[in-house]
């Protein structure tokens, strides 16, 4: 999981720990707990963050699932968890990651700033749940263990690693007729790796640490067309905060897009060239034209939040 670790310390943070007495709680899922790059990365929020009014503690999860629930039933005032895993509390944030809305880093940054703005802020807001920050963490890609198996009509029959608690996946993967293989981010890799599916869906952080060259073998590859992007969000639980808390993190947050990026950019760079797998420019559209289809029929099922979709598709249409 050393990649995932890695994406919260693209910030570089070399900061002190910010004193515990009298503080919040934040949950923040790291694998390698209290000693991995993630918590260790947080610590830059937690400085940032004593500047707002608001003394942090940090504390480590080695899992997503019991950091999210622990956020959810108030043992934790804030936490910072991806953006899928986000969807329970947000569902306006989840939206960010919409398949095929957002086509580049640029569209990325511009939609992150949008969203960071005060004209926005009520789209952040869920209750007393609120979205104090989303940072990029990748372009998603498919791997697959066949690289002629580009077009769309090819993946019908696939055996596609699926992550189970993300509905938006499952749909897509059952749209195009392929068929889910039930994972979560701790074994997707091993199952793609020994052969259980023949496609995998992962950020480029990924290649490496887990060894994703074994599953695409001689024959594999990595087409080269973002289906999303994955997001890291910090989430608060707003009453527990200083007024005004939540857009002042926000604003903060977008203007750490591009030391958060470079990460993913350098780990895009080093896998092999011999993987990247450009869709041809027809089925580029076909492949366009049915992420629409999908974050339609999704926010018609209430997936998706239709004001955050039509925004986003509006800025991605100005930054291609």
């Amino acid at each position: 999981m050393s990649w995932f670790r890695s994406l919260l310390a693209a910030a570089a943070l070399t900061l002190p720990s910010v004193a515990a007495a009298g503080s919040l709680t934040m949950c923040v899922y790291d694998p390698g707990g209290a000693a991995g790059d993630a918590f260790q990365a947080a610590k830059k929020y937690q400085t940032a963050a004593l500047q707002w009014g608001a003394t942090l503690e940090l504390k480590p999860y080695t899992s997503e699932s019991v950091a999210a629930a622990d956020f959810r039933n108030g043992k934790c005032d804030a936490a910072i968890l991806t953006g899928v895993r986000s969807q329970q509390f947000s569902k306006a944030a989840y939206s960010i990651e919409s398949m095929g809305v957002i086509p580049s880093y640029t569209a990325l940054e511009a939609s992150l700033g949008t969203l960071a703005k005060e004209a926005a802020a009520k789209l952040m807001v869920a209750g007393d749940y609120e979205v104090a920050g989303v940072f990029p963490a990748g372009a998603v890609y498919l791997y697959i263990n066949d690289r002629s198996v580009i077009s769309l009509s090819a993946l019908a029959g696939k055996k596609i690693c699926t992550l189970d608690f993300d509905p938006s996946a499952k749909f897509m993967v059952e749209h195009i007729g392929a068929q889910v293989v039930p994972a979560d981010v701790g074994t997707f890799a091993s199952l793609f790796n020994n052969g259980s599916c023949d496609i995998a869906y992962a950020p480029a952080t990924a290649y490496g640490p887990l060894e994703l060259y074994k599953g695409l073998g001689d024959g594999g590859g990595i087409v080269k067309f973002p289906l999303s992007q994955l997001t890291l969000q910090v989430l608060i639980r707003s009453s527990a905060f200083p007024d005004g808390f939540g857009q002042t993190s926000r604003t903060w947050s977008a203007a750490e897009f591009q030391s958060v990026l470079e990460l993913t950019t350098k780990a895009e760079a080093d896998v092999d060239p011999k993987y990247w797998v450009e869709v041809p420019d027809g089925d580029s559209a076909k492949y366009v034209a049915m992420f629409k289809e999908v974050r339609t029929q999704l926010v018609s099922k209430g997936v998706y939040d239709a004001t955050v979709v039509k925004l986003l598709e509006a800025i991605a249409a100005k930054y291609p």
